[in-house]
């Protein structure tokens, strides 16, 4: 009974941040409600604890990724931008993206070399782990 609470808490907890986080974007906020329902569904039948287990640890990682560093920009004019930033927002976390990317053109594809082709994140929040093909999609 205790894994099916914290299961629940966990389901109920990522609900209630990314309605937190993405309150002022109502688009945005439909389909990650719908995705983590339609993933929840997915995953009802799972028996296995540890997998589970796992499960819930994801969940709740994703809350806290969202809570503490997800920023919202609203568009303000053609070159600026409004952040929404919350009380839970880390604001003393530095990203560094080196070479990663090749300069995108005016709303462009973002081009990839082809060593990175090969070997390259699937999502970039690191659950998924290294695909080797670029094509395939996170699990």
């Amino acid at each position: 009974m205790a894994l099916r609470n914290r299961v629940l808490n966990s389901y109920i907890n990522l609900l209630r941040t990314e309605k937190r986080v993405f309150n002022q974007d109502l688009k945005t906020l439909n389909n990650v409600l719908h995705q983590t329902r339609q993933q929840y569904r997915e995953n009802q039948l799972v028996t296995d604890e540890k997998k589970i287990e796992e499960l819930v640890e994801h969940a709740n990682a994703v809350s806290n990724f969202l809570l503490t560093n997800l920023v919202q920009a609203v568009r303000k004019s053609e070159t600026r931008f409004e952040l929404k930033f919350h009380k839970d927002t880390d604001l003393n976390h530095t990203y560094e993206f080196i070479g990663d990317q090749k300069i995108r053109k005016k709303r462009g594809k973002i081009a990839l070399d082809e060593s990175q082709e090969e070997q390259s994140q699937c999502c970039g929040g690191g659950a998924c782990g290294t695909n080797t093909n670029i094509s395939q999609k996170c699990s």
